[in-house]
């Protein structure tokens, strides 16, 4: 491809990712500021941001923000590293691996849905010890969930964000030469603890900051797992917001506007203070770290966090096992342990219901997915060429897409979706589904991108070229050779973009403006419902999806070749017969 037309497909593609989140951001700006012509507001001014300082709930709900969100991310980072320092190049470890894939896929709100039913008073786990261990006949009259401190959400976001950190890090421990350096250090008389908080933290932190920064990011703006789990009374302050926006009364917009700016000012504050406690605590344990001690105090936190992780893994498995109990369950009172009676009717009753959700979430994220699968395909394309041929490593110089990348996932969704539903109406755009599938496609394209970035940078090109001196049929030998030859990290990445779309909640919200439901937002409105039977059913199905598709990104590549010779095999026989 001609460099014209290289940086026009970039320039196209970069304004494609950039150029709704710009729209969304003045979109929401400008009401913050009491500019919003369709109410008859076209003078700026700060009315917005006296309505919301004097708005008692907006403290209420920063300070529950704050309290959750990094409370909430520090111990994710805590039970992750502990976890990885407990288990690593062990034996037992493995199946532990294995397990973050399909724990990764499962959607926020499933995994909030599985913990209601899971520690509410009336849950499974007070079953399994009432009445022989509590004397509990009926639920006690706990906030076990909900609670008003927040406890519910912090651990709700330990169980979804440890995984995704534990995931991180081992996709990063070849860069650091962890095997190499533990060794090391044990042969010197060093615990397995104090080399890792010695010597492996401090050499992996750099690599996970940026992740780490997504994590806090997304624990301080979530809103479908705080609606779920998260206290009412205050919520947070996404969810406030997004009840703000919701308001009859739309004058509440221009306080929602006001506060959405604040909370993504908050976000930039939390993570440059959290940056500063790094580089301070770096500096206070420098000596500490060379002073020579094979042991330590704090060895004993790892321990501790290592314990817990297995334990918050275990809890999360079981908030899974607990939903299709209770899409199968016709009668079960309290205190039985499991259901009396077991039936088939609850899903066939809302069949017709399940079969519109699930057929809205198949497309949508078939769709976005298989796009954003494209787009990427021609960024990195392009990234190699414009770097030259000969080039296989995977560190070549940033492009201006690798930073634009980041943007749908670090900047809070409640911050500029709104400001886009004000254009999507001005342009007629509103309830439509393509509209639906192209905000998913923002969502998706990063992770897609990120996954698929390595693999095919890395990838040797020897091979393609000589498949086009054989035989020089370029777009042939791409799909057949290079693309084959990558098929794994295909699949892997399709898997990861597919659980991603299945997971969104605000964009189909405000795209599809209740038209176009799917498993997701169907399940998030009816969790507040006393209906656990139907919205069992439909966390379950929102799970088995993607777990479904990450089976065949296992499945398939390593069979793909002697399945084709096969088919092909067949295919000649049934010719010439």
């Amino acid at each position: 491809m001609p460099t014209k037309y290289r940086r026009m497909t970039t320039g196209l593609i970069c304004a494609l990712l950039l150029l709704p989140i710009l729209a969304g951001l003045v979109g929401t700006l400008l009401p913050a500021f009491h500019y919003f012509p369709p109410l008859g507001e076209t003078k700026f001014s700060f009315a917005a941001w006296q309505n919301l300082f004097s708005h008692t709930e907006f403290f209420a709900s920063l300070k529950l923000t704050l309290i959750t969100g990094i409370l909430a991310s520090i111990i994710a980072l805590w039970l992750a590293l502990a976890l990885l320092a407990w288990g690593y190049e062990k034996p037992f470890f493995r199946p532990i691996e294995n397990l973050l894939a399909p724990i990764l896929a499962i959607p926020h709100a499933a995994i909030a849905i599985g913990l209601v039913f899971l520690l509410s008073p009336s849950g499974w786990l007070v079953r399994l010890f009432s009445p022989w261990l509590t004397g509990f006949e009926r639920p006690p009259n706990w906030i076990s969930v909900q609670d008003p401190y927040g406890l519910s959400l912090i651990f709700a976001l330990v169980i979804k964000e440890m995984p995704y950190l534990l995931f991180v890090m081992l996709a990063s421990m070849k860069s650091i030469q962890a095997r190499d350096s533990l060794q090391a250090c044990q042969s010197l008389g060093y615990g397995r603890f104090t080399a890792w908080r010695k010597v492996l933290i401090p050499q992996l932190y750099p690599l996970i900051r940026l992740p780490l920064f997504i994590v806090i990011s997304f624990s301080l703006t979530v809103v479908d797992l705080a609606l779920i789990i998260g206290p009412n009374t205050p919520s947070t302050l996404a969810v406030t917001l997004f009840r703000w926006f919701n308001d009859p009364d739309l004058t509440m917009r221009f306080n929602a506007s006001a506060g959405a700016i604040s909370l993504m000012l908050v976000i930039v504050f939390v993570l440059a203070g959290w940056e500063l406690s790094h580089r301070f605590l770096a500096k206070l344990t420098r000596a500490e770290r060379s002073n020579g001690k094979r042991r330590g105090l704090s060895d004993y936190l790892l321990s501790l966090g290592a314990m817990l992780a297995c334990l918050s893994l275990l809890v999360g498995l079981l908030a899974l096992v607990i939903l299709p109990i209770w899409s199968l369950t016709k009668r079960w009172r309290f205190p039985d342990v499991f259901p009396a009676t077991w039936t088939l009717d609850n899903i066939e009753r809302a069949t017709p219901l399940l079969m519109e959700l699930t057929n809205n979430t198949l497309l949508i994220a078939l769709v976005s997915t298989l796009l954003a699968s494209v787009i990427s395909l021609i960024m990195l394309e392009i990234k190699r060429v414009s770097h030259g041929p000969s080039q296989y490593s995977s560190n070549r110089p940033s492009h201006v897409f690798d930073w634009l990348i980041y943007v749908p996932i670090l900047l809070p969704q409640i911050g500029f979706l709104f400001g886009l539903h004000v254009l999507l109406i001005h342009l007629n755009l509103n309830g439509d589904l393509i509209t639906v599938m192209m905000l998913h496609f923002l969502y998706v394209l990063p992770y897609v991108y990120l996954t698929l970035k390595n693999p095919y940078l890395a990838y040797h090109q020897a091979y393609l070229e000589q498949a086009n001196r054989l035989k020089p049929c370029i777009w042939r030998n791409y799909l057949t050779v290079k693309l084959a030859m990558l098929k794994p990290a295909l699949f892997t990445a399709f898997a990861i973009g597919f659980s991603v779309s299945v997971a969104q909640y605000l964009p189909t919200l405000i795209a599809g403006e209740g038209r176009y439901s799917t498993l997701t937002t169907e399940a998030v409105t009816r969790a507040a419902s006393s209906d656990r039977k139907q919205v069992g059913s439909m966390a379950l199905l929102q799970t088995l999806f993607p777990i479904f598709v990450f089976w065949l990104a296992l499945v398939v590549p390593p069979r793909w070749t002697r399945w084709r010779l096969a088919f092909n095999s067949l295919f000649i026989r049934t010719t010439r017969a």
